[in-house]
């Protein structure tokens, strides 16, 4: 359940991302809530791995590449291939996570 709502947090978020990048949205007036969300995403998969991790999930171990992309994620800019590329990967984790899990 706690993998569920992490990786539901986090395609919110890639998928508000992806819909400011292609101009679909802008956030511009409420910039705070990319960061808001990101907060929440990166909050929720810290505690999914560690409970996953506890519980023996395979998920656990899955979510901590993850923790160390969101780690570096803000320090690359909003908009760049690199950003991109950062949650791309961390997109990868969480697939592989919902198909050892289901």
């Amino acid at each position: 359940m706690i993998f569920s709502v992490a990786a539901a947090l986090f395609a919110a978020n890639l998928l508000l991302g992806v819909l400011v990048q292609f101009n679909v949205v802008d956030t511009k007036p409420f910039r705070w809530l990319h960061h808001a969300l990101f907060f929440l995403v990166a909050a929720s998969a810290a505690i999914a791995a560690a409970w996953g991790i506890w519980q023996g999930e395979p998920y656990g171990w899955l979510l901590l590449p993850v923790l160390a992309l969101y780690f570096f994620l803000p320090k690359i800019r909003a908009g760049t291939l690199g950003h991109a590329a950062l949650a791309g990967f961390a997109s990868i984790f969480y697939a592989a996570g919902f198909a050892l899990t289901f």
